[in-house]
C-alpha cells in the first residue's frame, strides 16, 4: 500500500521551517508511477538523463488527463517545479500540467502552467535524434506552493498536437522553496474537470481500490468445478447485453462484486495497452481457448448448455460480426467487436496467436463463406503485391487499393506471416482456390529473400519501416505455423517447399537457442509473454518434428518450474501465467508420463485458483478486482479442464494448446 501523508506527519514537518536556499532536491529514492504510459514501465522521469521519456498514449487529454506521481520515503517541502518536454514536429508535447499533492483522501493543487504560458518555454537551440525522431527539448519551470508533501500529482491535460495526445515529459526536476518563505498547510479541494474515470484510474494507480478476497481452494471442488462455475457465470451475467439487441457472445470485463460491467474504461495494469483492450465489447481471439473448453466441458458432464453456448458465440460472430469491406474479421490484438454500436471496436488488425485447426472446423461448418471471406481479405495485410512485403496490421474497414500505395510503410512480423499463410492453407484445403496457393508462394519468396545467414528471419526486414536484427522468436512461432499447414496442403508442390522452408527455420532455432537457460519467470507483459508458454513451443516444435533436441531444453526450464515449492508473490500476474504453467506441465506429462510434472500442475492450478477466483469469476490478474479476457483467463480455465481429465483419468482428454505463440 503506498504510504499516504498525515496530517501529523504534515505538523511534524512544519515545525521546522525552511530557511536554506533552494536546490534540486535528489529524487533517486523516490517512486514514480504513472496511471498511463507506452513503455509500461516505470517513468523515466527522474533518472538525471533528458534522453530518456516518459510518454503518453493517444487519448486527448481533455477527455482523459495524464497523471504522473512521485512518492517520497519522507514528507518533502517543495517549492518549484522544472519540466523538460520537447517540440517534435514544432508541437510541444506538454503545454497545459497541473501539480497536486496528496493530502488525506484527496489533493490540493500548488501550481500550473497553462498553454498561453508555452510563448515563455526555453527551447534548446540545438536538435537532438532519437533512433528516427528529431526534436528539440523544451524546458519550462512553475512556482508551487511552499508545502511539505509525500506524494505529488502531475496532471498533463494538454499538448500542441492537433490530438492533444502523445504527451512527452523528459524530465522533472523539484526544488525547496527560496529562503525565507513559509511552508502552507494544505486543504483538499475538488480536481476541476476530473471525471469518474479518471479518479478510478488515479485511485487504482495509487492503491485506493482493494480487491475482493482470495479464494482458499477445495478439494470437492475441484479443478472442473471452478471452471465450470466460471462458465456458468460468464453464460449468466457475461453475454452482451449492451447494445440494442443482446447476443450470446461474451463480454471481455467484469466487476467481480457485481458481475456487471463497468460502464467506463478500466486502468490498465503494468505491461498492458488500453489499446489491446476490448473496455465496451468482446475479442473473439481472447475467448478461443474458453469456447474450446466449454466444448470439452459438456463432453465430460454430459451438459450441452456449454457447447450450445460456445456455439451460438461463434455463429453470431460470423454471421454478425464478420460482415465487414475488407472479409477481415474485427478480433485480434487490436480489434473487437464494440456491443454498444455493433460494430469493430478499433479499425486495426493483428493476430494474436495461431487459432486450431479445430477452431477454423467448426467455423467453416457454422459459416464457410465468412471463413473464406476472412482468408482472401488478409491480402489488406500485404503492401507490395510484387515482392509481397507484409504489414502485421491491416485496415479492417478500408481495402488497400491496386495497384498499393508507393513506401506504405510496413513491419513484416514473421510470427504473422505464418498466421497468414497457415489461414491460407486452410483455406485452400477447403475450397480448392488455387489464389492461396499464390499467396503462400508470394510470402514464401518474401522470407527467402529476407532469411539471414544464421538462418533466421529478421524481426522486420531491411526493407520496412523499423527493420532489426534476427528474431528467433518470430522465426520460431512463423515455422510453427508452416508445419501445421503442410497437411492442408497435401498434393501440392507447395506443401514440399513450405515444410522445407520451415525446417530451415526449425534448425536453425535448435542450434541458437539458449530458452533452456531461463529462470521461472512469473510476469507476462506486451511484448514479453508468459515464459512457461514460450516453452510449451519447444514442445510443440517436438510433436512437429521428432527433434530431440526440443524436449530438451524445455525439460529444463519446467524442472525450475517444477523445483519451486510456491509461486513468488510477484505484483499482478496475469492469469495467462498460471494457465500456461499449469499447460506446461501437463505438456511435459504427456511427454514422458512422469508424475511429479501432474503435481507441479495441481501446484500452480491451486495457486492459480485461491490467488484469482472469486464468486464465480476469475480476477484478471491477481490484485485486481474484475474479471478481463485480455489477461488471458481463458488460458487457464482451459488449463484447469485439462488438468481434470488427467488426475480423473477421465476417457474424455483435454488435447495440448498451441494458440499463444
Amino acid at each position: 500500500m503506498k504510504r499516504i501523508l498525515t496530517l501529523a506527519a504534515l505538523l511534524a514537518v512544519l515545525a521546522c521551517p525552511t530557511t536554506v536556499e533552494a536546490e534540486p532536491l535528489d529524487l533517486t529514492e523516490a517512486n514514480v508511477f504513472s496511471t498511463v504510459s507506452i513503455s509500461h514501465r516505470l517513468p523515466p522521469i527522474v533518472d538525471g538523463d533528458e534522453m530518456t521519456r516518459w510518454s503518453g498514449d493517444g487519448t486527448d487529454l481533455s477527455e482523459h488527463p495524464a497523471n504522473i506521481f512521485i512518492e517520497f520515503e519522507e514528507p518533502t517541502v517543495v517549492g518549484r517545479l522544472g519540466v523538460v518536454t520537447n517540440n517534435r514536429k514544432d508541437q510541444i508535447r506538454v503545454t497545459d500540467l497541473e501539480i497536486y499533492a496528496k493530502v488525506d483522501d484527496g489533493w490540493a493543487l500548488l501550481g500550473s502552467v497553462e498553454r498561453a504560458d508555452a510563448e515563455d518555454f526555453d527551447v534548446d537551440p540545438e536538435s537532438v535524434v532519437d533512433g528516427d525522431e528529431e526534436f528539440n527539448l523544451v524546458r519550462f519551470e512553475v512556482d508551487l506552493t511552499a508545502a511539505a508533501v509525500n506524494m505529488l500529482r502531475l496532471r498533463v491535460i494538454g499538448t500542441a498536437r492537433p490530438d492533444n495526445a502523445f504527451p512527452n515529459i523528459h524530465q522533472i526536476y523539484l526544488f525547496e522553496p527560496e529562503a525565507g518563505v513559509e511552508t502552507t498547510l494544505l486543504t483538499a479541494l475538488s480536481v476541476p474537470g476530473e471525471t469518474d474515470m479518471e479518479r478510478l484510474f488515479v485511485r487504482a494507480a495509487t492503491d485506493q481500490i482493494d480487491a475482493p478476497p482470495t479464494t482458499e481452494y477445495d478439494p470437492r471442488t475441484g479443478y472442473l468445478g471452478y471452471a465450470r462455475s466460471f462458465m456458468d457465470t460468464m453464460i449468466a451475467k457475461g453475454t452482451d447485453i449492451y447494445g440494442d439487441t443482446d447476443t450470446p457472445m461474451f463480454v471481455s470485463i467484469l466487476l467481480l462484486s457485481s458481475q456487471e460491467h463497468p460502464g467506463i474504461v478500466l486502468p490498465a495494469i503494468e505491461g498492458q495497452r488500453q489499446g489491446d483492450r476490448a473496455p465496451f465489447g468482446g475479442n473473439l481471439q481472447h475467448d478461443l481457448p474458453l469456447l474450446d473448453a466449454m466444448q470439452h466441458m459438456s463432453a465430460l458432464t454430459g451438459d450441452d448448455t456449454y457447447r450450445e453456448a460456445a456455439v451460438a458465440y461463434l455463429r453470431h460472430f460470423l454471421d454478425n460480426c464478420a460482415r465487414t469491406p475488407t472479409g477481415i474479421w474485427p478480433w485480434g490484438e487490436h480489434a473487437h467487436c464494440d456491443f454498444r454500436t455493433n460494430t469493430p471496436g478499433h479499425n486495426t488488425h493483428e493476430y494474436l496467436g495461431a487459432p486450431s485447426i479445430d477452431f477454423w472446423e467448426l467455423a467453416w461448418q457454422l459459416n464457410s463463406d465468412a471463413v473464406t471471406a476472412h482468408a482472401s481479405g488478409l491480402i489488406n495485410h500485404v503492401v507490395n503485391l510484387n515482392t509481397f512485403e507484409f504489414c502485421r496490421h491491416a485496415s479492417i474497414m478500408e481495402p488497400l487499393p491496386v495497384p498499393r500505395p508507393e513506401d506504405p510503410g510496413f513491419l513484416d512480423f514473421p510470427r504473422h506471416g505464418g498466421f497468414f499463410l497457415q489461414t491460407w492453407a486452410f483455406a485452400y484445403s477447403k475450397s480448392g482456390d488455387a489464389q492461396y496457393l499464390e499467396w503462400i508462394e508470394g510470402l514464401l519468396d518474401h522470407h527467402e529473400n529476407t532469411v539471414l545467414d544464421s538462418g533466421l528471419l529478421p524481426g522486420c526486414s531491411p526493407g520496412s519501416s523499423r527493420p532489426t536484427g534476427a528474431s528467433l522468436g518470430s522465426t520460431f512461432s512463423c515455422a510453427l505455423s508452416m508445419l501445421e499447414s503442410v497437411p492442408l496442403l497435401e498434393g501440392t508442390e507447395t506443401a514440399g517447399r513450405v515444410e522445407r522452408i520451415a525446417l530451415g527455420y526449425i534448425d536453425a532455432v535448435a542450434e541458437q537457442s539458449r530458452i533452456a537457460n531461463s529462470e521461472p519467470r512469473f510476469t507476462a507483459a506486451y511484448g514479453a509473454g508468459a515464459l512457461a508458454g514460450s516453452v510449451m513451443n519447444y514442445i510443440h516444435a517436438y510433436r512437429l518434428t521428432g527433434d530431440e533436441r526440443f524436449p530438451a531444453m524445455a525439460r529444463a526450464v519446467a524442472e525450475r518450474y517444477a523445483d519451486l515449492d510456491e509461486s513468488p508473490e510477484v505484483r499482478n500476474p496475469p492469469a495467462q501465467v498460471f494457465g500456461s504453467i499449469v499447460n506446461l506441465m501437463l505438456d511435459m506429462y504427456e511427454l514422458d508420463d512422469d508424475p511429479r510434472w501432474v503435481e507441479a500442475a495441481e501446484r500452480y492450478a491451486q495457486t492459480g485458483i485461491e490467488r484469482l477466483y472469486y464468486d464465480g469469476l476469475f480476477r484478471g490478474a491477481t490484485e485486481l478486482w474484475y474479471y478481463e479476457s485480455e489477461l488471458w483467463v481463458s488460458n487457464l480455465v482451459y488449463a484447469l479442464v485439462r488438468l481434470h481429465t488427467v488426475t480423473e483419468e477421465t476417457e474424455h482428454r483435454v488435447p495440448y494448446i498451441a494458440f499463444q505463440r
